[in-house]
């Protein structure tokens, strides 16, 4: 009994988030059904039921692919090597450390200049089709009309040369964003 009590958990986790779905189809079946029964037809329910599970499946296809993007967030705890405290994450650490020995002390300036630059593109880049659905290659004017004219600039131009240093790269994080 514990093997099908389990099983059926199972499944009840796993239908949870289709939960209202599977219930708007019911009720369309039924109601669908009754409707056609009342007017008098000789309903075919199982072919109703085949039918409207044809079109449910086109619909949330097309409303689960055109829905609107989330946006990434990078996690700032590394799960495996950390203690899950804020910030801990290898990667953060590193950038924190590349940023600060270009700045005080000159190591690895143009390097860190462009890993930051192809960094920053690669965020408008997502922050452009995950709120618009643009690819700014593939449709610059479009793109160029939504994005602010800072981060277009940063986009599709050179980097400032003086990336690395906070008072620079700070307002350019900000406005992506505020985006």
């Amino acid at each position: 009994m514990s093997v099908r009590t389990s099983r059926l958990d199972a499944l009840r986790t796993a239908l949870r988030p289709w939960r209202r779905r599977l219930l708007g189809l019911v009720a369309v079946w039924a109601g669908t059904a009754l409707l056609t029964a009342t007017l008098g037809l000789q309903p075919d329910v199982p072919g109703l039921l085949a039918i409207l599970l044809a079109l449910a499946v086109l619909a949330w296809q097309v409303l689960d692919h055109t829905g609107p993007q989330h946006l990434t967030v990078w996690p700032l705890v590394d799960s495996e090597l950390g203690n899950r405290g804020r910030g801990n994450d290898f990667r953060v650490a590193n950038l924190a450390g590349r940023l600060e020995a270009a700045d005080t002390r000159g190591e690895g300036r143009e390097s860190m200049v462009h890993d930051l630059h192809l960094q920053l593109q690669a965020l408008i880049r997502e922050r452009l089709f995950a709120k618009h659905g643009i690819i700014a290659e593939e449709e610059p004017k479009w793109a160029q009309g939504v994005t602010p004219p800072e981060l277009w600039d940063l986009l599709v131009g050179l980097p400032p040369p003086d990336l690395y240093r906070p008072q620079v790269l700070d307002p350019i994080l900000r406005r992506i964003e505020q985006w």
